[in-house]
């Protein structure tokens, strides 16, 4: 009976990833109860709920409480490299090249740290050396989807509103502009791979969903680094998007 049960419930878990996966179940329409799952796969209804319990968690469905379970959607952001990173120049933010008008919020915090090993390679100075970081989590239309940490030179942003948590229109790089380092040039390592448990933990993510980590230099005229960026996006979230002349 135990093997007839574990057999059933790998065929009810399968039948209704692949519900999903075709559009049977469209993005964000409601999916059947456990009560539902059981009468029709003909598994108890423990088995049922540890079915929900894993669409949930491999990111297949949400859960809204007194509601009932969800076909997960979300419309993923293009991220278009490098045309994005001209933003500043009108004033407004790079994120606002890849979101638009859709909603919108992050968290900064901003202080002294010492210098990550890649981050001085890129300055040129001593690992452990002191610079600027300003830390961000982005959430857009209330799902998390990347964290970032961006650092400068201590001594090249120390009298900038870049150590403000708001550094005003055109972001950092408009205040760059203002101090005569306007970034110009930019460099892009990607890596996909799996979160890190700190990184499951800030953005939420479901088991199994991977990550794109991105480590980006910005240059001015002058070939000086102006600011290194490492970022972590939510894969399922972004699609990416990059340009090139040759």
């Amino acid at each position: 009976m135990e093997r007839k049960q574990t057999s059933a419930a790998a065929i009810a878990a399968e039948t209704l990833r692949q519900r999903i996966l075709d559009g049977t179940y469209a993005p964000g329409e409601r999916i059947p109860s456990a009560t539902l799952i059981s009468e029709e796969f003909g598994v108890d209804r423990g088995t049922a709920s540890r079915i929900l319990a894993q669409l949930r968690q491999t990111g297949f469905i949400i859960t809204k409480p007194s509601s009932g379970s969800f076909v997960r959607s979300f419309e993923p952001i293009l991220r278009s490299f490098p045309s994005r990173m001209s933003a500043w120049r009108d004033g407004e933010a790079i994120q606002d090249a890849d979101t638009g008008k859709r909603a919108r919020t992050v968290e900064v915090t901003v202080g002294e740290v010492e210098a990550p090993e890649v981050v001085a390679a890129e300055f040129s100075i001593a690992a452990g050396d002191p610079v600027l970081r300003r830390s961000r989590r982005f959430a857009v239309d209330e799902r998390l989807v990347q964290l970032a940490d961006s650092y400068y030179l201590v001594e090249m942003v120390r009298s900038t509103p870049v150590v403000y948590t708001d550094t005003g229109p055109g972001g950092v790089y408009a205040r760059l502009a203002e101090i005569g380092h306007a970034p110009v040039r930019f460099t892009e390592r990607l890596r996909a791979r799996m979160p890190l448990p700190t990184e499951v933990e800030a953005l939420e993510l479901p088991g199994g969903t991977p990550v794109v980590a991105i480590t980006r230099a910005a240059f001015d005229s002058g070939e000086r680094c102006v600011e290194v960026t490492e970022m972590v996006l939510d894969a399922g979230a972004y699609e990416l998007e990059y340009h090139a002349t040759i």
